[in-house]
Formats: C-alpha cells, structure tokens, sequence
C-alpha cells in the first residue's frame, strides 16, 4: 500500500483518481447488495406420494421461479441495460445457473452435509441420490467447499454472482465492446474492493473460482435435462427453455 501510494503521489491527480476509482467500486458494489433479490422459499408439491419424485417437483418449480427473479435482478446491473437486448439475453441464457448456484453455494456454507435450494429445502445426499441428482449434490458441495475456505464476504458473493453472468460463454456477441466495458467495469469494482482487505492476490483466487463454478453449472443443467429427457419429470416452459439453450 505504501508503494501504491508513493507512485501514485508522482502522478498528477493520482491519488484523486484512486479515491474516485475506490468510489466507483463501493458504488457498484453497494448497489448490487441493494437490489439483491430476497431469498425465495419453496413450494412443497404434494401431487405425488412419492417423496423424490416430490423432491424434484418442488426443486423445478423453485428454479422457475428463481430464474424469473434473476432476469428481474440482471436488469439492476450496472451496465447490464447498456447491452443490447441480444446480448442480454445470451448472457442470461449462458450464465443463469452459475448465478443460481453462487447462493446455494453460500448458504450451503454452515448446513453440514446439506445443500440449502432454499431456506425450507435441504437436502442431504441421500435425498439428492434418491432423486437422481447424486453427481449434483457431489459438484455443488465442491464448490460450497471452497467458497467456505475462501471466507466470502456478502460483498463478494454478489459481485460473483454479477461477474458469473458477465463472463459466461455468450454466443452470439452483438457488440463486443459494449460487453467487454460491463465485464471490465464489474473487474474493477472487485478489485477496489479487495485492496480495501489488503489480502494479496485475493481477486484473482475469487477469479479463478469461475472455472468450477461454470462446470458444477454444467452438471446440474445435464441432471435436470436426464430427468426430463428420461424420466419424463415435468419443467415448466421457461425454465425448459433456458435448460435447452445452456446445454
């Protein structure tokens, strides 16, 4: 931080230009923990006896609803209107499921054994494996894992979340640069708020977390689309549709 300092005190306005960059990051920041969607509970479906078969239901119409809170929340970005409408919509369809899983990722982080779909849906792995979703369970509990030993800040997990959707595999890209200024501006607020924590290299760890996240995303939506495809579980359209154009 001291080197930091004195080669910014070299610069003409160095040092007002950092405080205003570190203003940009926390307002970006800030916002997103703003407009941060409240936790949805689950439906328990009661149409069957058959308590997997239950299991799955409920998850499916827990995610429908889920996806329309986050097109709803993608919205609220910073920058994220400023794309065009193609490249909102690639970005929703390719990175929707890594956003979803950041939170059950995080509130998974003191249950156990137990993944937290919602604050009244935990399911062990037992239930999971019931249900088909044992390879699921496997990955989302990876990735709990290692948002536990990274401590994560709320801060951070809604900046993961932002940054999940931004830097998924969109195809098509209409506009390149409008895009790369959204990623680009989401980056930087991370880092300003991470040399506020002084913790070295810590934005490139949160980075590097992508990876996993993208591949745990991955499994879930071949699980769900298996048991639709093979077992004939009902997903509602949007949700079906969004399964399809991830897959």
């Amino acid at each position: 931080m001291m080197r930091e300092g004195v080669r910014l005190d070299r610069v003409r306005g160095g040092r007002q230009k950092y405080k205003r960059c570190l203003e940009t990051g926390n307002t970006v920041i800030s916002h997103l923990l703003l407009t941060e969607p409240a936790p949805l509970a689950a439906n328990q479906d009661n149409s069957t006896s058959d308590s997997s078969l239950r299991t799955l239901l409920t998850l499916c119409d827990l995610l429908n609803r889920e996806l329309l809170v986050l097109i709803g929340w993608a919205k609220q970005i910073p920058g994220f209107s400023e794309l065009s409408l193609v490249d909102q919509m690639s970005l929703l369809q390719s990175g929707w499921m890594e956003a979803l899983l950041v939170d059950v990722a995080w509130r998974s982080q003191a249950t156990g054994e137990e993944l937290m779909f919602a604050g009244n849906l935990p399911l062990d792995e037992a239930q999971c494996r019931a249900a088909g979703l044992a390879d699921v369970y496997e990955a989302v509990r990876h990735l709990t894992v290692r948002y536990r030993a990274m401590k994560l800040s709320p801060d951070e997990v809604v900046t993961l979340k932002a940054m999940a959707l931004a830097n998924s595999d969109a195809d098509p890209v209409d506009c390149l640069d409008s895009l790369q200024r959204f990623q680009d501006g989401l980056h930087e607020a991370l880092q300003e708020y991470e040399s506020t924590r002084r913790e070295q290299n810590r934005t490139g760890r949160l980075l590097m977390s992508l990876p996993l996240l993208r591949q745990t995303a991955d499994r879930a939506v071949q699980a769900l689309l298996r048991m639709h495809h093979q077992h004939g579980i009902p997903i509602h359209k949007l949700l079906l549709e969004m399964l399809n154009a991830k897959a």
